[in-house]
């Protein structure tokens, strides 16, 4: 699978912009911890198991724990999450995107198209990518109404006890197709572009202001 394919010169920043007007910085946040909580917590978990079945164990435990950490992000947020129910995907909403989870596990970006749920979502992402990826000269794009977004959890550590363990969480945005991202980037650097956007506002709003002169009094009620 492709990481990042071409995008349209501008298409990123305003794509970038598109994510930050909808989604909360302390909603991104809250996902990233709720991974990592999940993670730490089943990892914990699994180690009470014998050595064979600590694999099988952490998989699952991880995978449990971590749902019910993301449900709870998206719940606090008013994502309005799917019911948590064994395996199914936990989907939220905040603003035009549908926001659902996704483990990559050692870097191997394949089978993501395994989950007839996962290419639903991504499905949605076409309009977007016509808006911001793939131009047409003819026909201007419309303003996206939908779309999808994954927060990705990269488990390509082991702990002292020799578990499989997440290491970095991600925003994607994947491409229709479920074959490559539109965009995708450490979740850690994408929350600075918040402050980016503060600093900006902050400098738009600050109007200065100029004392007035003060009139020379000579002795008349005219100043002269």
């Amino acid at each position: 699978m492709n990481i990042m394919i071409n995008i349209l010169s501008g298409g990123l920043k305003e794509l970038k912009k598109l994510i930050t007007e909808n989604i909360p910085r302390d909603a991104l946040m809250a996902f990233e911890d709720a991974y990592y909580a999940g993670d730490e917590k089943g990892r914990r978990q699994a180690s009470n198991f014998v050595q064979g079945h600590r694999p099988s164990a952490a998989g699952h435990d991880k995978h449990f724990f971590t749902n019910e950490f993301f449900f709870e992000a998206l719940q606090v947020h008013g994502a309005e999450p799917t019911p948590l129910r064994g395996t199914k995907l936990v989907i939220g909403r905040l603003g035009i995107f549908n926001i659902a989870r996704l483990n990559v596990p050692g870097h191997k970006w394949t089978n993501l198209q395994r989950s007839a749920t996962r290419k639903r979502l991504a499905e949605l992402n076409d309009a977007i990518a016509r808006k911001y990826v793939q131009s047409d000269f003819f026909t201007e794009a419309g303003q996206p109404t939908a779309g999808t977004i994954f927060i990705v959890g990269v488990v390509d550590g082991r702990d002292e006890n020799n578990i499989s363990q997440l290491t970095q969480v991600m925003i994607a945005v994947p491409a229709a197709d479920l074959k490559s991202w539109l965009y995708i980037e450490p979740l850690a650097e994408f929350v600075k572009l918040y402050d980016e956007v503060e600093n900006v506002v902050q400098l738009d709003n600050a109007t200065p202001k100029l004392k007035a002169p003060t009139k020379k009094q000579t002795g008349n009620d005219q100043g002269n």
